[in-house]
């Protein structure tokens, strides 16, 4: 693998090492470093144009960083705050797929077979979750059980933070990391940044769960490139660990 692109992904992952040990101001002064520093190898270094397009991929998980950081509070209930910093990450995928023409076939954009995708999608999204609870004993991000209640964490989880978060690691960094070292590394690569993007948490067991859920994701998203049948999967694991069973079982 090109230093071109070790490097800022070393750097990605120094930056959210320190905030594992809530450095949050030092691992924030890496991320804004690396940032600089992937947009001068860009435009200034001889790379290929799939190797940029793999660092500038890499600026979607520093921006999505930086973003949830600086965000002023708006909102008293914390999990509408997850609105406003996935919301606006919106913006700068959109330009990225744009600027590298990536497809709807590569960003997975396909609603067939979904009478199969989706129930299967949601069992698999049970099982995780239920076993990410276990895991992790997750804070609940509802106050109580009740339909507002599960409509605004379905919301959250099924129209921002899964499809962001599904966009960003699968269907562009997954699939630029592809297109130059192959789908294994693209998988172990894409899976592997979506745990460390959790080290913040300051919980090891996290990274690791979130490591596992990110190369299972990885795989499913490569065997069938079907982005609604992963979003569902995620949501459906987070509706379960932090909504359901994070108030079910306190």
């Amino acid at each position: 693998m090109k230093k071109e692109i070790y490097v800022p992904i070393f750097g990605i992952i120094a930056a959210e090492g320190l905030m594992f040990f809530d450095k949050i101001f030092q691992g924030l002064g890496i991320h804004i470093v690396n940032l600089f520093t992937i947009i001068f190898i860009i435009v200034f270094s001889s790379v290929r144009l799939e190797e940029k397009n793999i660092l500038q991929s890499l600026i979607l998980i520093i921006m999505l960083r930086i973003v949830n950081l600086s965000m002023p509070q708006f909102f008293t209930v914390a999990i509408l705050q997850h609105s406003l910093i996935y919301g606006i990450m919106f913006i700068p995928i959109y330009h990225v797929i744009n600027n590298q023409q990536i497809s709807l076939k590569e960003l997975g954009i396909d609603f067939r077979k979904l009478y199969i995708y989706l129930p299967v999608a949601i069992f698999i999204g049970i099982i995780i979750g239920l076993i990410e609870y276990k895991i992790l004993s997750s804070i609940s991000f509802i106050e109580e059980i009740k339909i507002s209640s599960m409509i605004l964490i379905s919301i959250i989880m099924f129209v921002f933070i899964g499809p962001v978060e599904e966009i960003i690691f699968r269907s562009i960094i997954q699939t630029r990391i592809e297109k130059v070292f192959g789908s294994m590394s693209a998988i172990l690569l894409s899976g592997g940044l979506f745990g460390v993007m959790h080290a913040s948490y300051g919980m090891i067991n996290e990274i690791m769960f979130t490591t596992m859920f990110g190369i299972v994701l990885s795989y499913i998203f490569y065997r069938t490139r079907n982005l609604p049948f992963i979003v569902t999967i995620h949501g459906t694991a987070n509706v379960m660990s932090f909504g359901i069973l994070a108030k079910m079982l306190i």
